[in-house]
């Protein structure tokens, strides 16, 4: 629970940076959500929760900007589609999706807090909510048209990425495809205790090649004056509007946040 006295300091030091409060003041009040409530779907880890995802888009907060792009960046790829989103935490993303064309999605998280969480707040006709391993999906082989996948990765350990990757691949069908997201361990700031194991874009890459035939990597960058900032993203991501960000098919090895295209499981 978000205490009273640490709004009073905020606001405090707000007055230092306006804008940072402003922000702050609009999200309390454009937000019903009991802070009671957003506090435990964290389930002891870390789950991003979205309201309003419009009003998100327009506010400064770097993760929360990276969030919504991958979820937008993927929405074409699997409209009309039976989806799964394994680990989608809170359901923000997972009801995005279905409220945008996907054809059925399912949700999947290990956090019993998280899907009791998403299913009272972020519900669809099409949307079903389950708790499940992501490293042991209870579906059959071949069920799904797609899978989607962010930040999830760097959660689980070396063997249990490997488990992971194997079970989408095998619930998969052989014309489906993967979509993929993870941090870059190469430029990352390695401050996140929730995170096992961060990859390289070489370690994503080969581990993603070993369970699939077509495998094609993305990356998020930060665009500003015309200018990717790569491994400076850093010291830029403090300062941003949604349209900094920008998804590239090149030169991915020193971007923020790693994207995948996976085609051809094998079986």
């Amino acid at each position: 629970m978000i205490k009273t006295g640490r709004k009073v300091n905020f606001l405090i030091k707000g007055i230092k940076n306006p804008i940072k409060a402003f922000r702050y003041i609009a999200s309390l009040v454009n937000n019903k959500f009991k802070l009671t409530e957003i506090s435990k779907v964290s389930g002891g880890g870390e789950r991003l929760v979205i309201k309003n995802w419009q009003f998100a888009k327009i506010g400064g907060d770097f993760s929360t900007l990276a969030h919504i792009q991958r979820y937008e960046w993927v929405l074409p790829y699997v409209k009309g589609l039976r989806c799964l989103d394994a680990g989608c935490g809170s359901g923000y993303g997972t009801h995005y999706l279905a409220k945008n064309g996907v054809g059925s999605i399912i949700g999947i998280d290990i956090s019993a807090e998280a899907i009791n969480f998403a299913k009272k707040y972020y519900r669809a006709e099409n949307l079903t909510y389950m708790q499940g391993n992501v490293c042991n999906l209870k579906f059959e082989d071949n069920y799904f048209d797609a899978i989607v996948s962010f930040d999830v990765l760097e959660h689980l350990n070396e063997q249990d990425q490997e488990r992971f990757i194997s079970e989408v691949s095998r619930v998969l069908k052989n014309e489906g495809g993967l979509y993929i997201g993870c941090p870059n361990a190469t430029v990352s700031m390695r401050n996140n205790p929730f995170h096992l194991k961060e990859l390289t874009k070489a370690e994503f890459e080969n581990l993603l090649r070993r369970y699939f035939g077509d495998v094609k990597i993305l990356g998020q960058d930060i665009l500003k004056n015309g200018m990717r900032q790569k491994e400076n993203w850093y010291k830029m991501h403090s300062h941003l509007s949604y349209h900094d960000l920008v998804i590239v098919e090149e030169e991915c090895d020193f971007v923020y946040g790693l994207l995948a295209i996976c085609k051809a499981p094998k079986k």
